[in-house]
């Protein structure tokens, strides 16, 4: 009897350790891929500039969706050994972190056969460019003499070339606001005919400015123009880029004919005695 208890017994520690075993199988060890940046190219000269703020990314390995993954990131995978990646860059639609997009316009970037290691750092620093399809009705470098604005009569001041703080080339555009010129506007010098397939149409800029502004657009029917207002930037003490969904008011504004891109700012009575606001490479992009 005792052997037989004995046997039991063993044959009892067996099967709860097998059942342990299965409620708690050995975690599977995952592969790291990091991604600080993304590097941009232009490859056509009517593209304009390289400048972006891609500041996340949406990933795939092996047909498998990751998800979305603010910049830099480490990103933990259980698929190794050699995987298809698949990124796509990402932006805060209207500087809104929980507004973030996919970026349409830049090419995906795909690695084939990559081979990720469990436990081991995989770095990979994506490069894209533009989409052969895109297109830039109009774009603003402040590189000419000649701007591509007009100015309402009640606008105090305009933008003006200068060079003392620079994103990028020789020159970026400045506009400065005190007590005696308290109010801007400048529009684009162009009205455009906008798509309304439901696809991306971005005005994007650089800026940096200790005043905030606004930014919107005018659509025109029958010659009669309305503005709307897109988005309100807040002061940045460094650049940064925006990118401001202009599609979403050219879907709803259906009777419009055109549309005029435009800037308004309005000096602070409450802040310094002189408040500005630079800009450099604006872009207005869709398909």
């Amino acid at each position: 009897m005792r052997k037989i208890r004995i046997s039991l017994s063993v044959t009892t520690l067996a099967v709860f350790l097998i059942s342990c075993n299965l409620i708690n199988p050995p975690e599977e060890i995952p592969a790291l891929i990091r991604i600080d940046t993304i590097l941009v190219r232009v490859n056509q000269f009517d593209q304009g500039s390289a400048s972006h703020q891609m500041n996340n990314v949406w990933i795939s390995v092996g047909g498998i969706n990751l998800g979305v993954y603010e910049l830099p990131a480490l990103i933990p995978c259980l698929e190794t050994g050699p995987q298809w990646i698949y990124i796509r860059p990402g932006v805060k639609l209207n500087g809104i972190a929980a507004s973030r997009t996919a970026y349409s316009f830049f090419e995906p970037y795909e690695i084939k056969d990559y081979n990720l290691e469990p436990g081991v750092i995989a770095t990979i620093t994506p490069t894209t460019t533009y989409k052969e399809e895109c297109l830039f009705p109009w774009m603003e470098d402040f590189e000419d003499a000649g701007l591509t604005f007009i100015y309402p009569n009640y606008s105090d001041t305009i933008f003006r070339n200068q060079t003392d703080t620079v994103k990028e080339g020789r020159f970026s555009g400045g506009i400065y606001l005190d007590k005696n010129n308290p109010y801007f506007e400048a529009n684009s010098s162009e009205d455009f005919v906008l798509p309304r397939t439901g696809t991306q149409i971005l005005l994007e800029f650089d800026y940096l400015n200790n005043l905030g502004f606004e930014v919107g657009t005018y659509a025109i029917e029958d010659e009669v123009a309305t503005w709307y207002s897109l988005v309100y930037v807040k002061p940045a003490d460094r650049w940064k880029r925006m990118y401001v969904d202009v599609h979403s008011t050219v879907l709803d504004q259906i009777s419009a004919d055109l549309f005029r891109m435009g800037f308004r700012a309005a000096w602070d009575s409450t802040g310094r005695a002189t408040q500005g606001i630079i800009m450099d490479n604006i872009k207005l992009i869709h398909f």
